[in-house]
């Protein structure tokens, strides 16, 4: 059973997370969308946020990786623009500072590690601090915030012990049905996701989810299938 496990389907998850006040609050892979990038910026007024989780088994297939959990781990937090667009790089002048979110290592170095050998230190969580957290404001204030909100969010919309419960489990032979994989995900997060794959679109990759800025869920404004083929595996 992976960690933090779902505690609730459908959309009661999005209002239950958005309503509990004081909640415990990997380089970027290119989208299908080619989305321009806007520098600068302290404060954004962004549209939405993408959560994606990431399948290890998948990553670690082109890459050199120390680790491979066997379920799906954060990938990032990212404010998104409805143009498609998004910010990035906001704040040089609030670098990475892991003493910040000392208190949450524990389940940062769990849900949210960086996997790939040629990386050293915290580097992973320095980019997406960087990168998409100081853009995050005002919805999200400073470093703590910012990742204490990712990791409540795994909380309700990890997807590993969905996928055990309908008898989708990892294997490097077996292969599901696409359909059967995106509906079992419609029935206990809504239509709110879109999922990618690699391999030439053979093994899921990705799932990202749409949320609003209060973080219940909202469509991602496209196709559920990204990439993927109409048979799919999840790679142990």
């Amino acid at each position: 059973m992976a960690p933090g496990g779902i505690k609730s389907v459908g959309w009661l998850v999005f209002f239950a997370l958005a309503a509990t006040a004081g909640a415990v609050q990997a380089t970027r892979q290119p989208r299908v969308l080619q989305r321009d990038i806007d520098h600068g910026k302290d404060t954004v007024d962004f549209d939405y946020f993408v959560y994606t989780m990431t399948w290890p088994g998948t990553f670690c297939e082109e890459k050199r990786c120390t680790k491979e959990p066997n379920y799906f781990t954060v990938h990032g937090l990212w404010p998104n623009y409805e143009n498609g667009k998004w910010p990035a790089f906001c704040n040089s002048s609030y670098p990475f500072n892991v003493d910040e979110i000392e208190d949450i290592l524990p389940t940062m170095n769990k849900i949210w590690p960086d996997v790939l050998s040629s990386h050293n230190g915290n580097w992973l969580w320095s980019h997406e601090w960087s990168k998409h957290g100081t853009c995050a404001k005002p919805v999200l204030n400073g470093e703590h915030e910012y990742f204490s909100k990712a990791l409540a969010l795994y909380d309700v919309l990890n997807p590993t012990e969905v996928f055990i419960q309908n008898g989708i489990v990892p294997s490097n032979e077996k292969t599901y049905d696409l359909d059967t994989v995106l509906n079992v995900l419609v029935t206990s997060f809504g239509h709110t996701f879109q999922v990618s794959c690699q391999e030439s679109g053979e093994d899921l990759f990705q799932i990202e989810y749409c949320l609003q800025k209060d973080f219940q869920g909202r469509s991602c404004g496209s196709q559920l299938n990204g990439n993927c083929k109409k048979e799919i595996r999840i790679p142990a």
